[in-house]
């Protein structure tokens, strides 16, 4: 049976999503705002699980009704073969977005309305209906209303695909793993020359760099998505992408992917993250200032970091000396070198005294971030 999928990503990495399910061989692909649309088997959605870099959710349709109203939203809703999605023993939740409709104005009501009509014919099928639980159901139901129509999905994985695993502790205002896989997708880091952050906090950019080139797929990693638990779970089928998964793991051996920070906390942080991503072996991280950033002369290296920005005005101040010192560094020891930063401050960016080939917009933690791309002659 074909289903219809929807692989949604962070604001600004459509692109780098599309050319990473493209080149994975993914069918049916539509470019669509917020992500990518996809069609396959049901298998298609676990491969994207367990596949999948830079997409955060990868949803399952489920079917598209009528919106005109409630009353309209909550019968055709409960028209649908829940049977086929959900027993009465999983607990779900559901969550919804409206945009673009004269007659449901709030989110939370379209949201209650879907969960009674999931419940009710569950209800008249078997007997008794499913438990809400808001904190980790079985299946996460997702409504999205757009204008007189609305399409209901299931969230397959039922938690953030950038919630690897590895990293159980970080530094203050880490970089996700998903903008992270977006960032050296946008550098074009050919997975053979060196990679270098020297601002690497808990490691999150070099550790998906170093599983990228090892092979190591990226939902590997956790255990117990919510397909699993739901009716019509196709065992065999997970059980031969996880294995694939495993067989293609190789890790490189001359590969050089080198972190630092100044702080011996994070390093050691980083360390712990990247042996239990299972790249323990490939990455190195070491205490260093990235004012005094002296990597080896002609590596040709690519570097991608996300430096400390300024919260306030004052804290932006302090940290211009810091940038002027790294900006010359990079110009006296980084020729050839392709530098990749986040950055959501022009002062700071100018701080640099580099300046940009290009950046891409891509804002996280809240803030309007910038992936700059700076070529050291």
């Amino acid at each position: 049976m074909n289903h219809k999928f929807f692989a949604a990503c962070s604001p600004g990495a459509d692109s780098p999503l599309f050319e990473e399910m493209k080149g994975r061989g993914f069918g049916g692909l539509r470019p669509q705002g917020g992500g990518v649309a996809f069609s396959g088997p049901i298998s298609e959605g676990y491969r994207a699980v367990m596949e999948l870099r830079v997409a955060v959710r990868v949803f399952l349709e489920l079917g598209r009704i009528g919106a005109d109203d409630a009353d309209t939203l909550y019968r055709e809703a409960k028209a649908l073969p829940w049977e086929n999605f959900l027993a009465p023993s999983n607990t779900f939740a559901v969550d919804a977005k409206v945009m673009a409709s004269e007659t449901l104005t709030h989110s939370g009501f379209a949201a209650l309305k879907l969960k009674d009509a999931i419940a009710d014919s569950l209800r008249a099928r078997f007997g008794s209906r499913p438990d809400v639980d808001t904190a980790d159901p079985d299946a996460r139901i997702f409504l999205l209303v757009n204008g007189k129509r609305a399409v209901v999905s299931l969230d397959l994985a039922g938690k953030p695909l950038g919630k690897r695993g590895y990293r159980a502790e970080a530094v203050k205002a880490p970089i996700s793993e998903c903008l992270a896989a977006t960032a050296i997708r946008f550098s074009g880091w050919d997975e053979k020359s060196p990679l270098l952050d020297p601002f690497c906090g808990s490691g999150t950019i070099l550790i998906e760099g170093a599983m990228k080139a090892a092979g190591i797929m990226p939902g590997s990693l956790h255990q117990n998505y919510s397909f699993e638990r739901l009716p019509g779970f196709d065992r065999s089928a997970w059980e031969n992408i996880v294995k694939k998964a495993g067989e293609g793991v190789c890790l490189p051996k001359k590969l050089i992917i080198i972190g630092s920070d100044i702080d011996p906390d994070a390093v050691q942080m980083a360390q712990r993250n990247a042996l239990r991503a299972g790249v323990g072996d490939i990455v190195r991280f070491e205490v260093g200032d990235a004012a005094g950033f002296s990597p080896k002369k002609g590596w040709g290296a690519t570097v991608i970091s996300n430096p400390p920005f300024g919260e306030r005005l004052s804290d932006e101040e302090s940290l211009v000396p810091l940038f002027n010192a790294f900006g010359r560094a990079l110009v006296s020891k980084c020729s050839g070198y392709a530098i990749h930063l986040f950055l959501t401050s022009q002062r700071l960016r100018k701080a640099l005294m580099l300046k940009p080939e290009k950046y891409w917009p891509l804002p996280h933690g809240g803030l309007d971030a910038r992936l700059y791309r700076f070529l050291v002659k």
